[in-house]
This record gives structure tokens, C-alpha cells and sequence, in this order.
């Protein structure tokens, strides 16, 4: 990977992350409308946990790739840019990890 696609893949994680946030809060809008004393008035089709796990899964991916990525071509990219890679890969792994996604399905 070239430092263009390290850039790129930081940005679809930034982007994943964003998705996660979204579909996270459309989750708990959706609980705090839910009405315990009744049942609802219909059932619908509703993929957000389908969706957030594979954007999970997603981020996973492609921040192993990246690491990888940055291990496999050191040689090619010089150590202050790798650092900064670094710290922006780091940066976007504990905002993820911070959502506590993972907690959703036990042994994911």
C-alpha cells in the first residue's frame, strides 16, 4: 500500500465510524419511541444491527489492513509520516472502542 491508499483507507474508517455513530443513535431513538405498555403497531423490517455489525466489522478490517499496511512498508514511507499515520489510525481505533459496539454481541 502506498501512502495515497493509507490515506484513503483512514478515511473510510473516519467514514465507518461516522456510520456506526449514526446508526447507533438511530437505535436508541428508536428504543426511547418504543411504548413498553403496548405493542406495536406494526412490525417492520429493520436492518440497523445487521447494518452496524458489518460496519464494525468493516472498520475491523480495514484498520488490521492498515496496520499491516504500515508494518509491511516502512522501508517506503518515511518514520514522521508513519507516525502520523499512526496517530490518526490510533485516534480513530479508541473513538470506535469507545462506542462500545462490540458489547452488542457477546463473543464477537
Amino acid at each position: 500500500m502506498e501512502d495515497i491508499d493509507l490515506q484513503a483507507g483512514l478515511k473510510r474508517l473516519s467514514q465507518s465510524l461516522r456510520q456506526m455513530k449514526a446508526l447507533l443513535a438511530w437505535g436508541q431513538l428508536k428504543q426511547s419511541e418504543a411504548q413498553p405498555d403496548q405493542p406495536p403497531s406494526f412490525q417492520i423490517y429493520d436492518p440497523t444491527e445487521t447494518d452496524l455489525r458489518n460496519e464494525y466489522s468493516l472498520f475491523l478490517s480495514t484498520s488490521i489492513q492498515i496496520r499491516n499496511a504500515l508494518r509491511e512498508h516502512r522501508a517506503s514511507i518515511s518514520e514522521p509520516a508513519r507516525e502520523m499515520l499512526r496517530k490518526k489510525l490510533a485516534m480513530l481505533e479508541q473513538e470506535a472502542h469507545q462506542l462500545n459496539v462490540c458489547r452488542r454481541w457477546p463473543g464477537y
